[in-house]
């Protein structure tokens, strides 16, 4: 069924009050923090699997109920960016997979909220993962200056560009202050800004995974 103008103006609206809702939160959050400093945080021996959750808290369940039948440990690093702070701790408490935070780990995965995946999947990642690099589902060749300018890569060749939906990273990167120098009017194309530096100034290879994800349509894109 397709919009009217009407409905797509509309929806282009609420898209948009959205977006400047979540960047007011942010700044407030981000109030006062240096971008390159540390924070002490538990270790754990759990692979961290880091993930953002917004509109998305009827999926929260079921996402972390996909991490906990993985054919590997993990453990979930949910970055909170709903204000419904209850209905994430919610279900945190009933998730049958560690809900923290951790750091000293040699590698770190990253999946998204609308996500469907198998048991192997985070194990997958894993597996094919090699030392300074980056690797992924959703990785593609920039063909040219737009974004949408693209070509997908197929398991195991050279990317540009890795969504951080279904991606695995070495932790080094992560540990070079120059990351966390990141422009400011790139804040908001963080994965795109991590690419860049880790292929351009870190010299970490990017190519695609074989793991395999998929994506839930619920017209809930952030």
């Amino acid at each position: 069924m397709f919009m009217n103008k009407k409905d797509r103006v509309r929806q282009a609206i609420d898209y948009r009050s959205a977006t400047v809702r979540a960047r007011i939160r942010n700044e407030r959050n981000l109030a006062g923090w240096k971008r390159d400093q540390r924070t002490p945080l538990p270790v754990g021996t759990q692979l961290p699997v880091i993930f953002c959750t917004w509109h998305r808290l009827g999926r929260l369940p079921r996402t972390l109920d996909l991490l906990a039948g993985q054919d590997v440990a993990v453990q979930a690093f949910i970055w909170n960016n709903s204000p419904d702070r209850a209905a994430v701790d919610a279900a945190a408490g009933r998730a049958r997979v560690p809900v923290t935070a951790a750091a000293g780990h040699a590698v770190v995965v990253f999946i998204d909220d609308d996500q469907d995946f198998g048991p192997a999947a985070i194990g997958d990642l894993v597996r094919h993962h090699r030392p300074r690099s980056l690797s992924g589902w959703w990785a593609f060749e920039f063909r040219g200056a737009g974004y949408g300018d693209r070509a997908p890569a197929l398991p195991g060749e050279r990317a540009s560009y890795i969504g951080t939906g279904g991606m695995v990273a070495d932790a080094a990167v992560f540990r070079d202050s120059r990351l966390f120098r990141c422009p400011r009017r790139f804040w908001f194309v963080e994965d795109l800004w991590l690419c860049y530096f880790a292929e351009r100034l870190a010299g970490f290879e990017l190519y695609k995974s074989p793991a395999q994800f998929e994506l839930a349509e619920d017209g809930r894109d952030q």
